[in-house]
Parts: structure tokens; C-alpha cells; sequence
């Protein structure tokens, strides 16, 4: 007899241990994933299960209720069931967002993001190329699944009815409230000391601000760094002296998310991708930039080297951005931004603060990528009255993520290219997809009729009498190069190169801008102020076009590789880059293999300048100001 209740506790522990194996698998097989796949350090794995026992355990402290007092076997066994498939639904859901950001833009996902997208699911589930409908059945069709495998489950391995029925009402009530006591107090310790440093995904993704460094897209602001810069910062604008009293040029910034400047017409695409800007180039004075390199492949990293004048290792938090030395010259400054710039990675909190702000986060009514809501703010916007004013303008029409619209597609067949993003190019070949190329191709095509449609809009409003309009982009796209979609994935030239296309309204450029090897995004703030006439802060790392450059590199990086463009050779640009992980290194004479097919590192001929590269990778010789 003594047997029996041995092989009651035998099997009551076998089926807690099978409950604990079944919860942990999950996770555990995440952290292969984001340990392994995308080089997260190994002291986030455990971290990460502490994390996760405490939305277990707060499961069990309620099914350990839900047995003891709902009478009814059959329901009690429904209702626990459905609790924990939707945390494990809820879990891999969790998962899959840290995944698709990742792969996306290199970073780990961020609340603010989460929430966001979640008003607008129907909208982002047609950009990623989803009926909703169809959506919605799968998602019921699987947790359906899910719910019916739980309660099986259970009816077989559920041990908390027997963990309960020796146990009084009152002796049960003060041990799960003793339970709740402690599991209240290492939820208050998780939320005051989450394991940020550590890299651990939730709390990247519920606290961004971690004490030593903020995740921006994959580039680390490290906080101590950052204050000495930001005094730096703080010293210049002190010290700024505007430009003397007289007329000024208003200002039209543009940018086109993820536009590459070889899918342009207007820059030789066989294509008409362009037709609006190429008739525009017959009627203004247009200047094209060539070349152009964005500091890294991705939206955050580009916009505020684009924004602050700076390359990645130079970031600070209090930046003296191109807005607001603007205002400092007496201009009004008006954003209006299609996407998401005020929760994704608090890219709003970067500009310095300006008249007006209005982007897709603020816009109701509207799928936040739809240029539209740009296009009906500027209908809303009074004619100009003469007050000199900046308007930067954010598109979205090229980006993957954007509303296509399939009844203007000129370019067929069509099919966004969305989920086949790879996180390396280590040795992969290009893909000649021309769905995904249509569909990239229609959306360059929607940008140029959205551009016309701005500028159309402005000039009934008087706002292009005296004006200098640029157009850019914050990154460029992969089409299959490499083996290669989308972008924020790889440090080539397809995610790099972007346009820059300055045109003038009401009057002749005084200054041509000087021909330059790989002009750099970090210019095009200083060139901007050099055509108004307006000075140029001195902490800014880049130089104005109508100059000589004054730098031999132009930097980068992006998703774990950092390097260079040496243009010290007037016959030869040379592109080096390092991954910080493996250590792997690339060197390409862009002059003769622009698309990157011959990697001649440890060719003689260039043996003489891998230390210096090294060298300036390394010790980021770049960020003496």
C-alpha cells in the first residue's frame, strides 16, 4: 500500500515537469534564434527565462483557482485551457514581432511600435500582402487548434485539481495571495530594473531607455558618449550666429522612404518611373547629385544623420539639427510626415522641436504610410504670407510597407517581396525576381505622381516663388541583389545609395555644386545652408557640395558591419567594411565593380591599405570634431 501514494507523487510530479518542459520550449527555442541569428550575446538567454516565468506563474496561481472552485470538471478543464493558449498564442505572437523587426530593420521591436500598428492591423495586413479576412480565419482556424491541443492536454497531464483538493478554501486563498504578493513584487523589480544591458527582447521592447545606451534601429547611443557630444552640441548652438537680416529662401526637404535613385527615370532608369521630376528638369533649374551614400541602411540611423549632419558614432541626443538652425535664421519649420516618426524609436524627439509636427501617428482616419494624409494636410495649410519657412515633407509610396494601390499599378505582375528578407549576403547570389521589381518600380512611380501633387499644391499657395526644393531618401532597397529583400539587412550599395535632386524656384543657383567622389547623406545639410546662404554649424561632420570635400571617408554601418568609402584615389573609390562579429572583411573598387561582385581584400594591390582602413574603422577617427 505504501507503493500507491509514491506513485501518485510520481506521476502528480511527471505531469508538473511535462507542464514546466511544454512552457520553456517556446522560449528556449527563440533565444536559439536570437542568439544565434542575429548575434544577441548568451547572458540574454537566461535573463529571458526569468522573464517569461512570470506570466507562468501567474498561469498556475489561476488554474490552481479555476480547480478549486469551479466545480465543473469538464468547464474547469475549457477555461484553463483557454487561458494558457492564449499565453502561448500571445507568446509566439511576441516573438514573431521581434523576428519580423529584426529581419526589418535590425532591432528589436519596441511597445510604442506594437500598439500603434494594432489600431491599424486591417491597413498593415493588405501592405504586407494579407487579406484581413483571410487573415482572421487563420488566426481563429490556428488558436481553434491551439484550444482544442490545450484541453487534450490537460485532460491528461493536469495535476492541479489534485494539488489542491488536501488543501482547505482559506489555506488555498493564502497561498495564492502569498503567491500573488511575491509575484507583484518581481513584476515591481522586472519594471525598475529591467535587463536592458543585458539585451534581453521584452525588456527591449518595454523600456528603450536603458541606463547606459538607447537601441536606435540596431545603433547603440551609448549615454556616456552621448553627453560628451551633447555638450558639444549644446556649446554650438551657444555659440551659433545667425546669418544677417535680409531675404531668405524658403525650403522643401522631401524625403522618400527606401527610394534608389537607379530605379529613377530621371536618373536613367530605363523605366519611366520618374516622369513627373524628368519634366520638371525641363522647365527649373535641376541639379543631380550622383553617388550619394547614406550613413546606414535603415530609416532611424538615416533620418538623424541626415537631420543632425553626422555619421552613426557621432550620435547624441541633444543634436543641432538642420530644423533648428533654421529657426535660429528666422524661419518657420513645418514637418508633415507620412509613417510613424513620433513612437518609432521616438524619432521625433530628435528633431528639436519645430512649429508644427504632424505625421502618421497623429493622422485618424488614415493608414499611417498613406501618403494621402500628407497630401490632404498641405490642401488644409493657408496660402504662404510671406514668412521664410523649412517643410519637410516624409513619403512613403516606395516603401514595402506602404499602401500600394493595385488599380495603378502601370508595372505587372506585381507581388511584395516583404517576407523574403535574409539576414546575410555571405555568399549568396543575386535574384531576378520581376514581381518584386513591379512592385518596387509602381511605388517610385506613386512617389513622383505624390511629389508633383505637393509641388502642385504649394505653388497654388505661393510657397514656391523664392524656393529651393531637395529631394532624398533616407536609405535605399534591396531587390534581390545578394540574394538580398528589402533593407536595414546589409551594408551594399543597393540599401546605401540614395538620390539627391536639389531644384531651384524663382531664381538661378549662384554657386555650381563641385563634382565629388561618394558625396556622403551628412552633405546635404551643409549644402542646403550653403545655397540659402546660411551658416554652417561647427560640429557638423559634413561639407557643403559647392566646396571641396575636406574628408578622405565617408562611413557607415549597419546591421553588425561598420566601415568606410576611401575616395583619396581619384581613380579608383574603394568601399571596406568589417562584420563585427565574425571578423569577416570586404574591400570593392566601386569605380569598377559598382555592384559589388569581387571582393579584392587580399589582393597585393591594395595590400598597403587595409591597415589604414582597419584603423579608421576602429578607432573612429571620424568622430573628432
Amino acid at each position: 500500500m505504501a507503493l500507491i501514494p509514491n506513485a501518485k507523487t510520481n506521476r502528480f510530479v511527471w505531469h508538473f515537469a511535462t507542464d514546466v518542459a511544454a512552457w520553456y520550449l517556446l522560449p528556449a527555442a527563440f533565444m536559439v534564434i536570437y542568439i544565434r541569428g542575429f548575434a544577441f550575446p548568451r547572458g540574454a538567454l537566461v535573463p529571458h527565462l526569468a522573464v517569461v516565468t512570470l506570466p507562468f506563474a501567474s498561469l498556475i496561481l489561476t488554474r490552481l483557482a479555476i480547480a478549486r472552485w469551479v466545480s465543473n470538471s469538464g468547464f474547469s478543464i475549457w477555461l484553463a485551457a483557454a487561458l494558457s493558449s492564449l499565453s502561448l498564442a500571445a507568446m509566439t505572437f511576441y516573438y514573431g514581432l521581434v523576428i519580423g523587426g529584426l529581419k526589418s530593420w535590425g532591432g528589436v521591436i519596441s511597445w510604442n511600435v506594437i500598439s500603434t500598428y494594432a489600431t491599424q492591423a486591417p491597413a498593415l495586413l493588405r501592405a504586407l500582402g494579407f487579406a484581413p479576412m483571410t487573415a482572421a480565419t487563420v488566426a481563429i482556424t490556428t488558436f481553434a487548434v491551439l484550444l482544442s491541443s490545450s484541453r487534450l492536454y490537460l485532460r491528461r497531464f493536469d495535476w492541479t485539481r489534485r494539488a489542491v483538493h488536501p488543501l482547505s478554501a482559506t489555506a488555498l486563498a493564502l497561498l495564492l495571495l502569498a503567491g500573488c504578493g511575491i509575484l507583484g513584487a518581481l513584476m515591481y523589480q522586472f519594471s525598475t530594473q529591467p535587463w536592458t544591458k543585458e539585451l534581453e527582447p521584452v525588456s527591449l521592447t518595454l523600456f528603450q531607455e536603458p541606463s547606459s545606451g538607447v537601441d536606435l534601429e540596431g545603433h547603440m547611443l551609448d549615454r556616456l558618449t552621448a553627453a560628451t557630444l551633447d555638450r558639444r552640441e549644446d556649446e554650438a548652438r551657444a555659440t551659433y550666429m545667425p546669418a544677417p537680416p535680409g531675404e531668405r529662401r524658403n525650403l522643401v526637404l522631401i524625403v522618400i522612404d527606401a527610394q534608389r535613385p537607379d530605379h529613377m527615370g530621371v536618373y536613367g532608369y530605363a523605366r519611366d518611373t520618374t516622369p513627373g521630376l524628368s519634366s520638371l528638369a525641363l522647365t527649373h533649374p535641376m541639379r543631380k547629385v550622383e553617388f550619394v551614400h547614406s550613413s546606414c541602411p535603415d530609416t532611424a540611423c538615416g533620418m538623424l544623420s541626415l537631420s543632425s549632419s553626422k555619421f552613426p558614432r557621432q550620435f547624441s541626443f541633444r543634436p543641432f539639427t538642420l530644423h533648428q538652425v533654421m529657426r535660429r535664421n528666422g524661419y518657420r519649420v513645418d514637418m508633415i510626415l507620412s509613417g510613424d516618426h513620433s513612437h518609432f524609436y521616438s524619432l521625433k524627439s530628435f528633431y528639436g522641436e519645430v512649429d508644427s509636427f504632424y505625421d502618421g501617428a497623429q493622422a485618424k482616419g488614415y493608414f499611417m504610410n498613406d501618403d494621402q494624409l500628407v497630401l490632404d494636410r498641405l490642401a488644409a495649410m493657408p496660402a504662404w504670407d510671406g514668412t521664410p519657412g523649412m517643410l519637410q515633407l516624409h513619403l512613403m509610396s516606395t516603401h514595402i510597407l506602404s499602401k500600394h494601390d493595385e488599380a495603378d499599378a502601370r508595372f505587372t505582375p506585381a507581388a511584395t517581396y516583404v517576407l523574403r528578407g535574409s539576414n546575410s549576403d555571405i555568399g549568396s547570389a543575386s535574384i531576378h525576381d520581376e514581381r518584386a521589381i513591379n512592385y518596387y518600380d509602381n511605388g517610385v512611380l506613386k512617389s513622383d505622381r505624390t511629389v508633383q501633387s505637393v509641388l502642385d499644391r504649394l505653388g497654388a499657395k505661393g510657397y514656391l516663388k523664392n524656393t529651393l526644393v531637395v529631394i532624398t531618401a533616407d536609405h535605399g532597397e534591396s531587390l534581390g541583389e545578394h540574394g538580398l529583400f528589402v533593407h536595414a539587412n546589409s551594408v551594399r550599395e543597393e540599401v546605401l545609395r540614395i538620390p539627391l535632386l536639389m531644384i531651384s524656384y524663382g531664381y538661378e543657383p549662384e554657386r555650381p555644386l563641385l563634382p565629388r567622389a561618394a558625396p556622403a547623406q551628412v552633405d546635404i545639410a551643409p549644402t542646403i545652408l550653403a545655397e540659402l546662404g546660411l551658416p554652417v554649424p561647427r560640429t557638423w561632420a559634413g561639407r557643403a557640395l559647392q566646396g571641396p570635400p575636406e574628408t578622405d571617408f565617408v562611413y557607415f554601418e549597419g546591421h553588425g558591419n561598420f566601415g568606410l568609402i576611401d575616395r583619396r584615389d581619384p581613380a579608383h573609390t574603394w568601399k571596406y567594411w568589417v562584420h563585427a562579429r565574425t571578423g569577416a572583411e570586404y574591400a570593392f573598387d566601386l569605380s569598377t565593380d559598382p555592384g559589388e561582385t569581387r571582393n579584392e581584400l587580399n589582393e597585393a594591390s591594395i595590400e598597403r591599405r587595409r591597415t589604414p582602413w582597419r584603423l579608421q574603422v576602429l578607432s573612429g577617427t571620424s568622430l573628432a570634431l
